[in-house]
């Protein structure tokens, strides 16, 4: 990817490069069936589809060819074919179905020889469409010594998938299927980062652009998402907790949504630093050490190191670098890394007071007791100039007093789930809650009561600890 070449430029050529390997492949697989293996006629359209995935390469993408929903796709572009191009979509959309083929990854280390062998399958296995199909062109690719082709089943290459209007899903079915698909993505990419690959981030601007799409169609659902706790994937689960709760924020200031696209970025990245930090550590159930302490410090550093490794640094390469680098310095600037910084981004303000919040109410390895939301906001609050005074009020107009996933006891004895806040600043005392036990606390199946409906005749007395009473809050939620 060239140094100055922006995300819809390259959108662009990465259309052109991926409609001419479709084009490519086509008269490549069309020639592999009229002549034999070796033939010299193979020579020009074994070059074409070599130079063209060297090109894709060259730009730090994948020479990925995917069938999704009726479309060719390079990657997770969406390939539109011209009026010439039609028939070799609709051809090699074909073969791929026949052989249950979902997707097929011209690796970096695939040669030309390769390339040649792996075409002459599609000749020599019988298309029938059984699940053996696939499984039988798989074992005629190791036979054939193809190795650096790698394939997905027509299934599989769907892991991926859009939530879209045409699926008859409820909006709580759709955010919950968008948060596995974010918690999917953050987990390549910081794999990735710690076996020291390139890092890709297309996918990921995908899912940060549906959460946004959620977050204006139901912002409660989605953020009710952030209660959902595991202890194992922590890392993954808090880089996607913090990255809705930054959204939420930055919808409430009025970014647009290309603003809103990097600061989501921004947020889902800000702790990449840690795929460089050792698991022992990671993962220790105790407290840490003063020297483990410091090396958990280093994270925010560690994060620039590599996020500066994306090729053709942007704006949106230069949010991400600052959400890592800023997200622990605070307003005061009395957090870390300790250097001479004295300008903080909107971004890392932002992001910032996320990360304290969610770390806060997590059961994280080193911190096993969490705290209830509204205790964790109070102590935020109470720590004068640690967070930007205007950001942080906004933020408690954003997730509530009793943020959603708050256990209320009510003035009648009643148990109940926060399930929403009131839009109302002045009644922030008074959520929509579902009733969960009543009064001899026996659990029940209650109504939803809105606290602010004089009607309904009660009132909250005070935020309780689920863990203590052994109540999933996530079963009521998500």
């Amino acid at each position: 990817m060239e140094p100055d070449i922006s995300p819809e430029q390259l959108d662009k050529e990465m259309i052109r490069l991926g409609r001419m390997l479709v084009t490519q492949f086509f008269v490549l697989i069309k020639t592999a069936q009229n002549y034999n293996e070796g033939h010299a006629a193979l020579n020009t359209p074994l070059t074409n589809v070599y130079t063209l995935i060297r090109e894709i390469h060259r730009r730090n993408e994948d020479a990925f060819l995917r069938v999704s929903r009726g479309y060719l796709r390079l990657g997770e572009i969406r390939l539109k074919p011209d009026a010439v191009g039609f028939e070799a979509f609709k051809f090699v959309m074909g073969e791929m179905k026949r052989y249950l083929i979902g997707g097929i990854n011209f690796t970096h280390a695939v040669s030309v020889e390769e390339i040649g062998r792996f075409v002459y399958i599609f000749k020599e296995i019988e298309p029938i469409p059984t699940p053996q199909t696939f499984l039988k062109f798989q074992e005629r690719m190791s036979q054939r010594m193809v190795v650096h082709v790698e394939l997905e089943s027509l299934g599989e290459s769907d892991g991926f998938e859009e939530v879209d209007d045409f699926q008859p899903l409820d909006d709580k079915v759709k955010v919950r299927k968008i948060y596995s698909q974010t918690i999917h993505v953050v987990s390549e990419v910081m794999d990735n980062a710690k076996m020291g690959q390139t890092l890709r981030l297309r996918k990921s601007k995908r899912v940060v652009q549906s959460l946004i799409d959620q977050l204006l169609a139901a912002e409660t659902n989605l953020i009710g998402l952030t209660t959902i706790r595991c202890h194992d994937e922590y890392t993954y689960n808090h880089s996607v907790n913090v990255c809705i709760l930054s959204l939420a924020m930055g919808q409430r200031i009025g970014l647009s949504k290309g603003k809103l696209c990097e600061l989501g970025m921004a947020a889902l990245f800000h702790d990449i630093g840690k795929s460089e930090i050792p698991q022992a550590i990671l993962n220790k159930p105790t407290e840490f050490s003063q020297e483990e302490w410091a090396i958990m410090q280093t994270h925010p550093l560690l994060g620039v190191k590599k996020l500066l490794k994306l090729k053709g640094l942007d704006a949106l390469s230069a949010r991400i670098i600052s959400g890592a680098f800023e997200h622990h310095l605070y307003c005061d600037f009395s957090g870390y890394p300790r250097l001479p910084y004295r300008k903080l981004s909107l971004f890392g303000r932002i992001i910032s007071i996320a990360d304290c919040y969610d770390g806060l109410t997590s059961s994280r390895v080193y911190s096993r007791v969490p705290h209830q939301p509204d205790k964790a906001l109070r102590l935020m609050l109470s720590r004068g100039k640690v967070y930007d005074p205007i950001l942080m009020k906004l933020f408690v107009n954003c997730i509530g007093i009793y943020p959603v996933g708050t256990l209320l006891l009510l003035d009648s004895r009643e148990l109940s789930i926060v399930m929403a806040n009131n839009p109302d600043p002045e009644k922030w005392n008074s959520p929509r809650v579902k009733i969960i036990a009543d009064v001899k606390g026996k659990e029940v199946d209650g109504e939803m009561v809105d606290l602010a409906d004089s009607r309904c005749g009660r009132k909250a007395i005070e935020a309780l600890d689920p863990y203590r009473y052994r109540i999933n809050v996530n079963q009521y939620l998500v």
